[in-house]
């Protein structure tokens, strides 16, 4: 639709609700009159205020445990909704993920996700290059993605869920909905069976270094400086 059709539509629907019957009763006829001219609904109109973020991720056809982990704190965080979506180019699998949400959420949980996952690949690979050369490669990917789930254990305990009003809600999913006809939930893939107890060293260090790891969300300031603190 439009831009420019749509913004008289959501001015008119903010004069529908002035105090003035006169005013409010005419902005919303012409609201209507606007809508039926371009076959829209007001949840189409609540809809377009939807935004969108993609951000690739590594992991393959299904990414490990802890980038669902990473994904699923950032887009608490922040009130947005995550979609994984898996592509084959003819050689291997590339995957990204697409946030939702209103008000901003999807682009500042995105960044936060890009950001936050360039800080644990860094402290993932950075602690790998301490293991024994020797040991063998399921060993170090499993003690790799333990320290990583320890890692982002030790950040979840700064972030707290932001809550969405009803309204908010029903808006996300129209759209989900509008968008997506049947989505599949996605177990992360799990690299850390088999643990041995040689492999709680992983852990205990994953926690003491994702415990340095800032993730504040401030209550005053808008959300890009809240996630100029996590780039600091």
């Amino acid at each position: 639709m439009d831009s420019k059709a749509l913004d008289k539509i959501k001015k008119c629907l903010r004069l529908a609700k002035s105090s003035n019957a006169n005013e409010a009763a005419a902005a919303l006829r012409q609201a209507q009159k606007l809508m039926a001219i371009h076959g829209v609904t007001t949840d189409d109109v609540a809809m377009s205020d939807v935004g969108t973020h993609t951000s690739k991720a590594s992991g393959g056809r299904v990414p490990p445990k802890y980038i669902g982990m990473l994904v699923n704190m950032v887009a608490g965080a922040f009130g947005a909704e995550i979609v994984y979506s898996p592509v084959y180019d003819g050689e291997r699998w590339h995957g990204q993920f697409e946030f939702y949400g209103l008000n901003g959420a999807a682009e500042v949980a995105g960044y936060a996700f890009e950001v936050l996952g360039r800080q644990l690949k860094r402290d993932r690979t950075a602690y790998l290059a301490t293991l024994n050369k020797r040991l063998k490669r399921t060993t170090k990917v499993r003690r790799g993605d333990l320290y990583a789930q320890a890692w982002l254990n030790a950040v979840a305990k700064q972030v707290t869920r932001q809550q969405r009003t009803e309204a908010e809600n029903a808006i996300v999913e129209a759209y989900k909905a509008k968008r997506w006809n049947d989505l599949e939930n996605i177990a992360g893939r799990d690299n850390t069976k088999g643990m041995r107890s040689h492999d709680h060293g992983a852990i205990h260090q994953g926690y003491q270094d994702g415990k340095k790891v800032s993730f504040h969300q401030g209550v005053n300031g808008s959300r890009h400086a809240q996630i100029g603190e996590l780039a600091s």
